[in-house]
């Protein structure tokens, strides 16, 4: 039975391919997820330990012979995109150049003919912190595979995306957060290093009774505070490899309170490669860890904070950070909560 017509499905996992058969004027061959990701501690292209998180980009698709790629997005309507697979110097839309460009390098493999048909939902806006290229290329690369070949493990695709694809412009960390995407999940974290997954740690936060809380402003203030010296830098990282590695160790015993706790260390030494909007974030992470947080430290790009709390401090950090805000004479941010996601693939139900 196709997934539009499961009554026991999710209702996005329903509504993306019936939209698709709306849109393109027939069914989908398949419909794909995959999950944003975030890193807990480590350095963007140095070991790290990522994980995945429970919210989703939902992708269904079709095999076209024309060498034509056409994408659309339920979260952008009057934005569709139609490029040749082949082509280059075309106009695509920031959304969708993870898409394109995972396409165009997997289509490189093959021979000419392939393209596809697209259709997706983001379950996130494009301002939380996370970003979004990770599971828009996991998606496509899940889907473009099994539309057009080869037929690939997780771990061999992670490894030919990195080879492949050039590095996202979202994020200084796309390489480690997409094998999270494509290879963590089931409760654990991934230990990633500069040429992939390394390793695997229990991080299951649903089974521990925590959330992660990302805390997202509604304006971006300023941009302020000089950028750390060189030195400083090549200290705070060689430091941060070593914390990941003690984080690694807590998680293997069990101890996820610990763990999670060398977040706001990560925070608190300024390490290199997320942007300079530490100083911005510095007061959400202090209001968060007062009111209960376990952890908490910048998303990774822009000024979102994600923070590691016990389902029970969910009501006291929001409303300490909403203080925050206050005030600073800022409106009140949103707040989304999830548990960690699943690794990228086809959906069944």
């Amino acid at each position: 039975m196709a997934l539009v017509d499961r009554r026991d499905a999710a209702p996005v996992l329903r509504v993306v391919p019936f939209s698709f058969a709306q849109a393109f004027g027939h069914a989908p061959t398949g419909v794909w997820t995959a999950p944003y990701a975030v890193r807990l501690a480590g350095v963007p292209g140095r070991e790290g330990i990522t994980v995945p998180v429970g919210a989703n980009v939902v992708m269904a698709a079709a095999p076209r012979t024309d060498g034509i790629l056409r994408i659309g997005s339920l979260d952008r309507p009057l934005e569709s995109v139609e490029v040749p697979v082949h082509g280059t110097g075309h106009h695509v839309p920031g959304w969708a150049a993870p898409i394109v460009e995972t396409a165009h390098a997997l289509a490189r493999l093959g021979g000419p003919g392939p393209g596809a048909d697209l259709l997706l939902h983001a379950d996130l806006p494009d301002d939380t912190g996370l970003a979004p290229s990770v599971p828009l290329s996991s998606a496509t690369a899940l889907a473009w595979t099994a539309l057009h070949g080869p037929r690939l493990t997780a771990l061999t695709l992670d490894a030919l995306l990195r080879n492949t694809v050039d590095p996202p412009h979202d994020t200084a960390d796309g390489n480690a957060l997409r094998s999270a995407a494509l290879c963590g999940g089931d409760g654990h974290a991934l230990l990633v290093g500069s040429a992939g997954p390394v390793g695997e740690q229990p991080c299951d936060l649903a089974a521990a009774g925590l959330r992660m809380m990302l805390i997202v402003p509604r304006e971006q203030p300023p941009a302020r505070g000089a950028a750390a010296s060189v030195a400083a830098s090549l200290r705070s990282a060689r430091d941060e490899v070593r914390r990941a590695g003690r984080m690694a160790a807590l998680l293997r015993d069990g101890l996820m309170a610990e763990a999670l706790a060398l977040v706001t260390a990560t925070q608190r030494a300024r390490v290199p490669g997320y942007g300079g909007s530490w100083a911005d974030t510095d007061p959400v992470v202090a209001a968060a860890c007062r009111a209960g947080a376990f952890g908490a430290r910048a998303a990774g790009g822009g000024t979102a904070v994600a923070a590691f709390l016990p389902v029970a401090a969910a009501v006291r950090v929001r409303t300490a950070v909403a203080a925050v805000f206050r005030e600073q004479g800022r409106p009140v941010p949103r707040f989304l909560t999830m548990v960690g996601g699943a690794a990228a693939g086809a959906a069944h139900a």
